[in-house]
């Protein structure tokens, strides 16, 4: 925690303390895997709290293989901030966090913060990735879709026929997107998407998206713009990502009375909490 707290330290810099937490959707599930390195954890239960103004738990599943904490899975459906401290169910405190914000981050303009879905390929030791189903980095970064679409493309033609006619020869379409980011002068947010987005599996929003050009970053690192552009199938269509498959390790579904799926979190002592 005194490291976390270091303002010395240039990590610590911008998004820091309750004057500006990192913000998280609330409401949503975010999963994180954890570091292969000094992630020993006691062989008893693992709770997940938020210390702030108020101190509560928050629903969350571990997954621990061979005494080593591999991932974090959690939820949370109140608006509050501090930072996570995750504690043995006897109260011994493991880790820490810097501060987070779980917010709504719809504006009046009704838009929301992207939501990241990731494999990373570029450090196979460092990060345990076993089940392709389960085992992604899912949640979410302070950057907006401002709406801006639009089509990138390349053809040539030629004159055909004595009437001064052209036809096109060859053609190549591609769509692409921009994204906004807020960084506040967080290098920290620049290197993961930076990073990530070099990633094969890389889906953006639900959407698989590949990187097209470098960083554009405004004045005073504040702001960077970055391009994507959209992965399609053999069909010619977006290729899409279903987090229900992901975090179905961490759900129960269960058909209510009128039939309707209804969606659980379960939280390490298998207690049901439906999500709103």
């Amino acid at each position: 925690m005194e490291e976390l707290e270091d303002l010395s330290n240039p990590q610590n810099a911008q998004y820091y303390g309750h004057e500006n937490p990192y913000p998280l959707q609330f409401n949503l599930y975010h999963r994180f895997p954890i570091p292969n390195y000094k992630n020993e954890v006691p062989n008893e239960p693992l709770v997940l709290w938020i210390i702030g103004d108020e101190k509560k738990i928050v629903p969350s599943v571990t997954k621990v293989v061979n005494g080593k904490l591999q991932a974090i899975t959690f939820i949370c459906f109140e608006e509050i901030q501090g930072h996570f401290e995750l504690r043995t169910e006897s109260g011994v405190v493991l880790y820490y966090s810097n501060c987070i914000q779980f917010m709504d981050s719809t504006d009046f303009n009704g838009r929301q913060f992207i939501r990241i879905a990731t494999r990373a390929n570029f450090n196979k030791n460092l990060f345990i990735w076993e089940d392709e189903k389960h085992d992604w980095l899912v949640t979410n970064l302070p950057a907006y879709n401002l709406g801006t679409f639009e089509i990138d493309e390349d053809f040539s033609s030629q004159r055909t026929g004595d009437k001064g006619g052209s036809i096109n020869t060859t053609a190549w379409l591609e769509e692409r997107v921009s994204y906004n980011f807020y960084l506040h002068g967080d290098n920290n947010i620049l290197s993961f998407i930076t990073i990530h987005s070099l990633n094969k599996d890389l889906y953006i929003d639900g959407t698989r998206r590949t990187r097209r050009e470098k960083p554009e970053v405004g004045e005073y690192s504040s702001e960077m713009v970055m391009k994507f552009s959209n992965q399609k199938d053999e069909k010619g269509l977006n290729i899409t990502i279903n987090e229900e498959d992901i975090f179905s390790d961490v759900m129960t579904t269960v058909l209510s009375n009128n039939a309707k799926t209804v969606i659980y979190a379960v939280d390490n002592k298998n207690t049901a909490i439906q999500v709103k």
